[in-house]
């Protein structure tokens, strides 16, 4: 009987996925990214909502408030999606995918994702979720780029207003998970044979556009060394100071060129293969939007390029109320090298009232684990009767 009931699980769930894959994607459709009639186009960051094989509700509560406060015509996950660690088994990294991506599926965004340290950790390829993250007929993430370092290397081209011509260009890249250093890991890297993919299509992207470099947004999650430039310098062996790549440095930022908050350390590598220079070199970058350091939310000016650091989302013991939440960012088509951009808390998604605050505090805290679980569980058969009926 076990066996009957574990096998009728089986075809309903697989029939489920076909159906699912009936649906024509966008990215087999024609670019939908498009500047509005108002010259603008906006972008949604979500960063960090790694968790168990379910995020708590507060996480899911704060990706649906998000998208329907700030209405994007793109979502962008940065990475750390999910903790891979506690997804074994491809079955847990789909229902951990599913999770975060239901709600933007639901509101038929366009969205891509990069990956993260965490993302790649686990026994599951980054291959397979990439094509977990594909059945999703919004998607717009790929693999440009099979050969080089890393998976999902891919850029997105935004239209003009008018649909005649490419008037933005949105980087991804992998910045990889963690390197050995003889017996200690540490924090990968952007490596060469993607840089030299970046600056191949940076030229031909600049070619197109008449031989202007088309100005672009690079997102990744870990960070560029070059990061500290926007901290306070410092005496070498100053109290409390950071040397890095030779150089020290205060945990301050330099109010001069960076403004926002900084509670603890960035984590770059400790190997630069040359990605940021680079990219100041082509012209074209305007910005590096990064996740990874869950407490640091700030912007920041080196060498005409700005560090965009954006916090977590979700409830990982890392986070911090009153700073995680997600990034909001306001294109110009009439002004390309111009953005405006700000984070929105969850503490501001949810509001002060009371179910803002019990969302906050109860449904992000390990209490709420049995909910997610029992919400999951009423999803699935919900999914389940509609592909009977």
């Amino acid at each position: 009987m076990k066996r009957k009931i574990s096998v009728l699980v089986s075809l309903l769930l697989a029939g489920i996925l076909m159906a699912s894959l009936l649906v024509p994607s966008f990215a087999a459709q024609e670019n939908p990214l498009r500047f509005n009639a108002n010259g603008k186009f906006t972008i949604l960051q979500i960063a960090d909502t790694q968790d168990i094989f379910i995020p708590r509700p507060a996480t899911i509560s704060a990706i649906e408030a998000a998208l329907d406060r700030v209405k994007p015509d793109l979502v962008v996950f940065t990475g750390d999606n999910i903790y891979s660690p506690n997804c074994p088994t491809e079955f847990l990294v789909e229902i951990a995918i599913d999770a975060i991506i239901a709600p933007v599926a639901e509101r038929n965004i366009p969205f891509t994702i990069i990956y993260g340290n965490h993302d790649g950790e686990g026994p599951i390829s980054k291959e397979f979720q990439l094509s977990v993250y594909q059945k999703y007929p919004t998607c717009l993430a790929f693999d440009d780029a099979k050969e080089i370092y890393g998976t999902a290397n891919h850029n997105l081209t935004i239209r003009s207003s008018n649909g005649k011509r490419d008037a933005f260009n949105l980087w991804m890249l992998d910045s990889g998970s963690f390197y050995e250093d003889g017996s200690v890991s540490k924090y990968d890297y952007v490596r060469k044979d993607q840089i030299d993919w970046y600056v191949k299509k940076s030229n031909a992207l600049k070619a197109a556009n008449g031989g202007v470099p088309l100005p672009s947004l690079v997102f990744q999650h870990i960070p560029v060394p070059e990061i500290f430039n926007v901290y306070v310098p410092a005496e070498k062996g100053a109290p409390g100071s950071n040397e890095y790549f030779g150089k020290s440095w205060m945990l301050k930022l330099n109010p001069a060129v960076a403004s926002g908050t900084l509670l603890g350390w960035s984590n770059p590598p400790s190997i630069n293969a040359g990605e940021f220079d680079a990219m100041a070199a082509q012209g074209d970058v305007i910005g590096i939007v990064t996740g990874h350091d869950h407490s640091n939310s700030f912007v920041g000016t080196y060498r005409g390029i700005d560090f965009i650091q954006t916090p977590n989302i979700g409830y990982s013991p890392a986070n911090l109320p009153t700073v995680s939440g997600v990034r909001v960012i306001t294109l110009d088509e009439s002004n390309p090298r111009h953005y405006e951009t700000e984070v929105i808390t969850n503490v501001e998604l949810f509001g002060t009232s009371l179910k803002g605050i019990f969302t906050d505090r109860f449904m992000g805290s390990v209490l709420s684990y049995p909910i997610a679980i029992a919400i999951f569980l009423g999803k699935l058969a919900e999914r389940a009767l509609a592909f009977l009926q």
